[in-house]
């Protein structure tokens, strides 16, 4: 399917990782120490929430810079807890959750990502692998730790680029590093508006990955699992 390509470009959450066991439950265990007495579950459903209200990652637009993402998440996170009375000492509790997101224990590597072996293959056929992402400049340090950063000739995250998905700028900086035509390029996501709009704008053909199979095909070029892309 990704033979006729000669550069390949993927999304990260949602497509090649997922936090484990979720946002929620990674923020309630750090928070316990802070005084929360919550759930992890409403902590997942405020952060859904909060996520949506603030823009998500694109609402940092242009703005780019490790501080604008700090203060990003900062602001983000503290909403999710002023919910249920906020914690003690949030500046302390802030700091170590920030610096958590970087580890590997807390991701969790799509299984079919790994036993597929699909970017490893492409490694091999002499492809340029890109990711594209919405995300902020902890994505190299997760990837890294991960262990999918080496199977890559250039990361992009949004925030380090001034531009989110499915604006079309982070997708011609792709094409641009790769040096490739947009006929010979072809990018995979979970997210339709995002990662399928966003490529298709630009003429670039698109792979969406269903895993749970929740979106109708509707013209769609759709697989369900890495091992369909082989």
């Amino acid at each position: 399917m990704l033979s006729k390509y000669k550069a390949v470009f993927f999304d990260v959450g949602g497509t090649l990782l997922r936090v484990e066991p979720s946002v929620g439950d990674v923020y309630a265990n750090y928070a316990r120490p802070f005084g929360f007495q919550g759930s992890a579950e409403e902590l997942n459903q405020l952060f859904q929430k909060e996520w949506s209200n603030f823009g998500g990652i694109e609402s940092l637009g242009k703005n780019s810079g490790e501080q604008e993402e700090k203060n990003f998440w900062k602001k983000l996170v503290f909403q999710v807890f002023e919910h249920s009375g906020g914690l003690e000492n949030y500046e302390g509790y802030f700091e170590i959750i920030y610096k958590a997101f970087e580890r590997k224990e807390h991701w969790h590597v799509f299984d079919d990502v790994i036993s597929s072996g699909l970017l490893r293959k492409l490694k091999q056929s002499g492809a340029t692998l890109g990711v594209i992402s919405n995300w902020d400049s902890r994505l190299h340090t997760i990837l890294e730790s991960t262990g999918l950063a080496g199977y890559f000739d250039f990361i992009l995250a949004s925030a380090e680029v001034g531009s989110a998905k499915p604006d079309k700028n982070i997708f011609f900086e792709a094409i641009r590093i790769s040096k490739v035509s947009l006929q010979e390029a072809c990018h995979i996501g979970d997210d339709i508006r995002a990662d399928i709009q966003g490529a298709n704008s630009i003429g670039m053909e698109a792979i969406l990955i269903d895993r749970n199979k929740k979106h109708k095909k509707n013209g769609l070029t759709t697989v369900s699992c890495f091992q369909e892309l082989l």
